[in-house]
């Protein structure tokens, strides 16, 4: 072998060795992502810990309840940790209900994590008490080693608090307890943490490659129907344009709903999957013939039948193209602002003929949007109208085809563009 090809293969080794400590460290920091891929799935984890952190708040009420009834039919004088294991447990999950809509990730950590210290607090109780007959040091442990699949959170941080956890735990059980209880928590707390500890490790690195995978997938998909969109207005030659300027419209409008009451209780995340999926309104599109779609003149009844149904089959593509995604609300977002964003506010719509906030809220919006750009654009069957009378119709439609408080805010965004 040439020095070169020595020095090829120390430097591939060298390699390997680099990549398998990178991968190490990334697999205690942020579950085997990298940082910045862990940063991008972070809000969803957390998302998933909140619902899991209510399913864990029930069971520590259980536990508790069942302790307590048990120490007071033994007569054991150790109820205080239970008490304080439900009241607790109790108080964290209406904090979690209470604020279940809100987006915070500092409050969902503060919540979690309240959850854990909850229980060191409990077990650090129990563990200074003089014997283990009241109740077996067994359940307390497994009950602290199950407790942290409430959250997916990074290896590092989580075996960290374990292992702290435990040595409290033995320090304190050391001080109190007589040496054959002593020595049975030692023989649990190595048995159950380190059982605790490999099955912690491999649902949360499967749960954030789960999550990370899925987002990926989602960015795919939204991806292809987006691009698919932007085919649809290629084929169209008459909405040059279209997408960008009802994305604006949309953007405005969502801005002005924002500093209202009636529509301050929405989630941002909510405004924002209405934002992504406008441009896919008339994607269905793509299953009308060019005959129909670029028509210079006014379209027959036959003609406008087919054409209406765009709206029908814009929705199915959506459905077949995301229905796996993670994001459920965001798929619905998109398939209603297909569907019905020809519907009017008077029943006289299409597809369904809904009425009213029947209607999606999204599609009301889209709604204005789309006919609004409409009046002030040219197409191959109309020349553009004046800004100031597209206005004065959509005032005119206001609680016949748009909805009216909806279309006044509109109004105030285009007229103090």
């Amino acid at each position: 072998m040439t020095a070169c090809k020595k020095t090829a293969a120390g430097s591939h080794f060298l390699m390997k060795r680099h990549m398998k400590k990178r991968n190490l460290k990334n697999l205690f920091l942020s579950g085997g992502l990298s940082f910045d891929e862990f940063m991008r799935i972070n809000h969803l984890v957390w998302q998933r810990n909140r619902k899991i952190l209510k399913i864990t708040s029930v069971l520590s009420m259980f536990m508790g309840a069942l302790f307590l009834v048990y120490s007071l039919i033994s007569k054991s004088s150790t109820w205080l940790p239970y008490f304080i294991l439900i009241v607790g447990s109790v108080i964290i999950y209406v904090l979690s209900r209470v604020t279940e809509r809100s987006e915070s990730i500092v409050l969902a950590t503060f919540l979690c994590y309240g959850q854990l210290m909850l229980v060191c607090t409990y077990a650090g109780i129990l563990s200074a008490q003089t014997t283990n007959y009241a109740i077996p040091a067994t359940s307390i442990v497994v009950f602290i080693a199950l407790l942290p699949l409430s959250i997916d959170d990074r290896l590092i941080r989580m075996y960290s608090f374990m292992v702290t956890e435990s040595l409290i735990y033995l320090i304190v059980s050391r001080l109190f307890k007589s040496p054959e209880a002593f020595y049975l928590d030692i023989i649990n707390l190595v048995t159950f943490c380190v059982i605790g500890m490999v099955l912690y490790g491999f649902i949360s690195i499967r749960n954030i490659r789960e999550i990370y995978q899925g987002v990926r997938i989602e960015s795919i998909q939204k991806s292809i129907i987006s691009s698919m969109a932007t085919v649809v207005e290629e084929r169209d030659e008459s909405t040059g344009g279209h997408i960008a300027r009802t994305e604006d419209y949309v953007c405005s409008l969502i801005e002005k709903m924002k500093s209202q009451q009636r529509y301050s209780h929405e989630r941002s995340e909510y405004y924002d999957n209405i934002i992504i999926a406008a441009p896919m309104h008339d994607i269905g599109k793509i299953k009308i013939p060019d005959a129909i779609l670029n028509k210079p003149g006014k379209l027959t009844p036959e003609e406008y039948a087919i054409m209406k149904k765009h709206t029908v089959y814009g929705a199915e593509i959506i459905e077949k193209t995301m229905k796996d995604v993670e994001e459920e609300d965001y798929y619905e977002v998109a398939c209603n602002i297909a569907k019905y964003h020809h519907e009017r506010f008077d029943g006289t719509g299409y597809p369904d003929g809904l009425k009213g906030e029947e209607i999606p809220l999204e599609a009301r919006i889209m709604a204005l949007c789309d006919v609004y750009d409409a009046l002030v654009s040219e197409r191959v069957y109309k020349k553009p109208i004046p800004e100031d009378e597209a206005q004065k119709i959509i005032e005119e439609c206001s609680g016949t085809q748009f909805d009216p408080d909806l279309a006044a805010l509109f109004l105030q965004c285009v007229r103090n563009k």
